[in-house]
């Protein structure tokens, strides 16, 4: 529809936004924004190092400790699937703040849990907080930052998630030369205080004026693009409201979204990084290596990311999606490979070289899960669905990773001490090539592409899509 002299299409708006400079403002709320990342990475981390102690201080079977790892993340992908129709009907700032009320709240209960029943249910629900934000969060920064910035600002994300989960490593290290009564306790506790201060922060946040539009809220919508340097005096003629969610599935370009997308975060979780993560100090411990040296090899091999992920920010807008992909899964498939020759080591009594070749692969596995895994999959969550599905899409995606994540996470524990690391590794290889093979068949680049072209692009033939779209 043309615009007049007294009126801009929804269309025009978003091209404005689109072509904007990424001013102060947009830095500012990306951070803010991913502050909840930084809770996602410090409270899911935290549990590599607690478990060490948790298990003897509850007398925790293989089985217990399996629940309590990996129900966290059944509980984040019921949060995100939750939080979807919330984030579309109320917006996307309402959600944020009150994920950091829930966030506190659920730290603070498992660092005071009695039982080992109370520590699994405040864990689980911990776990329904981070997968609300994680519906919502890289979904929120797509839709206010300018195309070419896009890749940049939303990444923002998983550099929180490492910063977190570094910190949660460092802290559990020296937080673990406590007595092993009351070391857990204020493991997970520490969580509560960059909770406070993401509620804080989360009010300065302005909505979404994509969402804004899309409700009808023309003076609200203008109030946020002023925000951010945006000024707009005309009435602005609103778009197509939200899809229904019926609608939203019939629809084929928002099936393959989720079967492309949903397939990345699926392979994200299943080639192991959170086995290296959360269970990290516990192989460490299945070698032979105790106490807080067990937890140490884990912290230095992860506080490595932060030269990688600020590469994977320096690249994700230059050299876009699709070629860092290859880049990460291929390199995990590398290290996977190494990994099983060290616990091909460990099963053959070689401690040492077990020891040497398991630290050398994890750190090389993070290495590359950083530069072109990570922080990738989630901008591809948060760009990827129509706006006026967002929130409900987002959800979806974001609960795909989740379950995917407990179905790894879960057997892990169940299968050590049944079949051994070396056949579990080798399982790993094979899911990290079936990895490598879909990112060359089927991931599209999705760099320099306003997100309300994204329909357009998921709306080619599915062995097509990964030819990409131009933009005239």
């Amino acid at each position: 529809m043309a615009s007049s002299k007294d009126s801009l299409t929804y269309e025009e708006v978003i091209e404005r936004m689109d072509e904007a400079v990424a001013r102060r403002v947009y830095w500012i709320a990306a951070v803010i924004t991913a502050l909840g990342g930084f809770l996602f990475g410090y409270d899911t981390g935290i549990i590599g190092s607690a478990l060490i102690y948790v298990t003897p201080y509850f007398h925790l079977t293989p089985f217990e400790v399996a629940i309590l790892t990996s129900f966290t993340s059944v509980f984040a992908g019921i949060g995100a699937l939750v939080a979807g129709p919330f984030i579309d009907r109320y917006g996307r700032k309402v959600l944020l703040i009150t994920d950091g009320v829930l966030y506190a709240l659920f730290a603070f209960l498992s660092a005071i849990a009695i039982t080992s029943i109370d520590l699994i249910i405040w864990r689980s629900l911990v776990g329904f907080a981070i997968g609300a934000d994680t519906a919502v969060a890289t979904g929120y920064i797509s839709e206010f930052a300018p195309k070419r910035y896009r890749g940049r600002l939303a990444i923002w994300q998983q550099l929180m998630i490492f910063a977190g989960m570094t910190i949660s490593f460092w802290a559990g290290f020296f937080l673990s030369h406590l007595p092993p009564s009351v070391n857990w306790r204020w493991m997970f506790g520490l969580g509560v205080i960059p909770a406070v201060i993401l509620i804080a922060l989360r009010f300065y946040l302005p909505e979404s004026p994509r969402w804004l539009l899309i409700q009808g809220r023309e003076e609200d919508a203008k109030k946020s693009l002023a925000r951010l340097g945006i000024h707009v005096k005309e009435h602005i003629i609103p778009p197509k409201r939200e899809l229904g969610f019926k609608e939203a599935l019939s629809k084929p370009y928002v099936r393959r979204v989720i079967l492309i997308i949903g397939l990345w975060l699926v392979f994200q979780q299943v080639t192991g990084v959170n086995i290296i993560l959360y269970y990290g100090p516990y192989i460490y411990k299945y070698l032979g290596i105790v106490g807080p040296m067990a937890i140490l090899y884990t912290a230095i091999s992860e506080s490595l990311g932060a030269f990688e992920y600020w590469l994977s920010y320096y690249l994700i807008d230059r050299w876009g999606r699709r070629l860092l992909g290859k880049v990460g899964y291929g390199g995990l498939f590398g290290s996977l490979i190494l990994m099983t020759i060290g616990a091909y080591f460990f099963y053959h009594h070689m401690v040492w070289p077990a020891v040497y070749s398991i630290f050398s692969a994890a750190t090389l596995f993070l290495f590359f899960f950083h530069i072109g895994v990570g922080g990738v999959g989630w901008v591809l969550q948060g760009e990827t669905m129509p706006t006026e599905f967002r929130g409900r899409g987002g959800g979806i995606l974001a609960a795909i990773d989740w379950f995917a994540n407990f179905a790894i996470i879960y057997i892990f524990p169940l299968w050590l001490p049944v079949y051994g690391m070396f056949s579990f590794w080798i399982l790993e290889d094979v899911l990290a090539l079936a990895a490598v093979i879909y990112v060359f068949l089927l991931v599209p680049e999705t760099k320099g592409l306003s997100v309300d072209k994204m329909p357009q692009l998921f709306s080619k033939p599915l062995l097509k899509i990964r030819e990409g779209l131009k933009e005239s």
